[in-house]
């Protein structure tokens, strides 16, 4: 599908869509998958309110966008945000909980073992999105190999980005949980 299709294709949708109130899941070429409201597309330049935070991606960087009839995306009482998204090869699941944060850039999951389970990494990040401090093990994790996947865990935890957002606190806690 050439760009000007695919453009056609996503405002009629989006129109339709948005009309409706629904919720879209753009899944970017890097692997990650942010959930929220299509705006508008101008420019090359896809427009999504992600939560109240307005966000924009090039076309060229756009994988697919899908429309949900219940939201991927959910928020609890205390405001923190969850999204789901799969690496390229599909395998794995990776969820954060990041109270008001974003993630901009996701990791490439490859852990080369035919080991299962649930990994949670207490993560802390700066204002700037990066990941100062991965600590896997936090309750909530199960594997069939401890040590391995903690490991694997940790630095994949340590390859994602955040927004960045220079009112934020210096030091933002919350997690990463990887289901292997």
């Amino acid at each position: 599908m050439n760009t000007k299709t695919f453009l056609t294709t996503l405002s009629v949708f989006s129109f339709f869509s948005i009309a409706a109130f629904a919720q879209h899941s753009v899944h970017l070429k890097s692997g990650v998958t942010v959930n929220g409201y299509v705006t508008g597309i101008a420019g090359g330049v896809l427009s999504l309110d992600a939560d109240g935070k307005m966000m924009t991606y090039k076309i060229d960087e756009i994988k697919t966008v899908d429309f949900n009839a219940a939201s991927a995306t959910s928020a609890s009482e205390s405001g923190v945000m969850e999204q789901k998204f799969t690496s390229t090869d599909g395998l794995y699941v990776v969820k954060y909980k990041m109270k008001g944060r974003t993630v901009t850039k996701g990791c490439k999951v490859v852990i080369g073992t035919q080991d299962k389970g649930t990994v949670v990494v207490d993560v802390v990040i700066d204002k700037y999105g990066n990941v100062i401090k991965a600590t896997p093990g936090a309750p909530g994790s199960s594997t069939t190999n401890d040590d391995y996947l903690f490991t694997k865990a940790q630095k994949f935890a340590q390859e994602i980005k955040f927004d960045n957002v220079p009112t934020a606190p210096l030091e933002t806690k919350g997690t990463v949980t990887f289901t292997f």
